[in-house]
């Protein structure tokens, strides 16, 4: 698997590690959880338990703990269970699944820092034209005003 797509599995990866995340969040003590929600969330944890290995033996040694995942998805058996879980417990879980995550994205930071510059480059341009509005529809930068022009912009004095 060469460098891209190492870098693409683990961008994935973290992705439906933080939908996971998304799922118990805000805590489930109050709510009524339907046997959709919960068939939906095994599915979930299903596909992050298959996926693992791939991922941990793709991220080799920029991943220095990958059972601490597993641990999370073992602690997390169901949306039922982690309703009767105690708010000590509650805690645990999600400061393990954010310590993990924050593991995730430093591998994906490891992993992007080896990309020659320009594709590095390439990158950041495509993660912040996604969040933000540094370019237009087609990827082409917004045009700036020409010399001699005015901006409708406040000028600062």
């Amino acid at each position: 698997m060469n460098l891209e797509e190492r870098i693409r599995l683990c961008k994935d990866y973290t992705r439906l590690w933080s939908d996971f995340f998304k799922t118990f969040s805000e805590g489930l003590h109050n709510k009524k959880i339907l046997p959709n929600e919960e068939i939906a969330y095994n599915q979930m944890v299903a596909l992050l338990s298959f996926k693992h290995f791939k991922f941990a033996e793709m991220m080799g040694s920029y991943l220095p703990d990958p059972d601490g995942i597993l641990e999370v998805l073992c602690d997390s058996v169901s949306l039922q269970h982690l309703k009767t879980l105690s708010e000590a417990q509650f805690s645990k879980l999600q400061v393990n699944w954010h310590t993990e995550f924050i593991a995730m994205n430093k591998c994906l930071g490891k992993l992007l820092a080896e990309l020659p510059t320009d594709k590095r480059t390439e990158h950041e341009l495509k993660k912040s034209s996604r969040g933000h509005s540094i370019s237009n529809q087609t990827g082409k930068a917004a045009p700036t005003p020409a010399s001699g022009q005015t901006s409708t912009a406040p000028k600062s004095r």
